[in-house]
């Protein structure tokens, strides 16, 4: 079973940080291991996760601060801090940085699994009752709400490929094949002032700017959902 959800877990006790890897990925998870928060954020030059689960005491940066900027720099991540820490004080310090959840070590691989289900619920049910942009690339119109746009034909082009694609991610390769520009880092370097084009007029609809975030020696990653009509 391939389940489209991506879990990067950081924990620094190697064998609970196997177990959690082995069994998220016999349920189809896709999932990274760390111990750090360096390797996390090494991780997301290339990659996007829907949830962290985050050990608080970490080598070098601590699981709260992780969890802190994680939900600063992306605000729709699901985030579980894992501690040995359970007086109300450190729940409530937790709770603090934007975790989802919050779970005592030890906490047993069942009560993850429910955990993470439980997360997977809420974001099916916020999804089915959020409203999503819409993409007509007849019209090359995308509307969000009350407010609409009209993208050049590139534009609606590159578009509706980031839809298309794996995760939304559209490599640089792939940009220079649709505008139709060889490969080099001059042209690498126009790809940035494009995308910066399409984000304005994404932003111009009412969508979270960035939309199209940018992934580092990789390209790009459209992180919202856009419906094609």
């Amino acid at each position: 079973m391939n389940i489209n959800f991506t879990i990067a877990i950081i924990e620094d006790h190697e064998s609970l940080r196997e177990m959690m890897n082995n069994h998220f990925q016999k349920e189809g998870y896709k999932v990274f291991v760390g111990s750090t928060g360096d390797e996390l954020d090494h991780f997301f030059e290339n990659n996007r996760a829907d949830l962290l689960i985050l050990d608080v005491n970490l080598p070098g940066e601590d699981g709260l601060s992780i969890a802190r900027r994680y939900r600063q720099a992306y605000p729709s991540i699901s985030i579980i801090i894992l501690t040995v820490r359970t007086e109300p004080k450190d729940r409530m310090m937790s709770y603090g940085t934007g975790a989802d959840i919050y779970m005592a070590k030890p906490a047993s691989i069942e009560e993850l699994n429910a955990a993470v289900l439980s997360i997977r619920r809420r974001l099916s049910q916020e999804d089915s009752n959020k409203e999503h942009p819409k993409l007509e690339v007849a019209k090359r119109q995308l509307t969000y709400k009350d407010s609409k746009t009209q993208l050049g034909s590139q534009e609606a082009v590159l578009l509706k490929k980031f839809i298309d694609s794996p995760e939304n991610i559209v490599e640089y390769w792939e940009i220079l094949e649709l505008l139709e520009k060889e490969f080099t880092e001059k042209n690498k370097t126009a790809i940035t002032v494009y995308i910066h084009r399409l984000n304005k007029k994404l932003e111009e609809v009412g969508m979270e700017d960035p939309a199209i975030q940018s992934l580092w020696k990789k390209g790009y990653q459209l992180t919202e959902k856009i419906i094609v009509l």
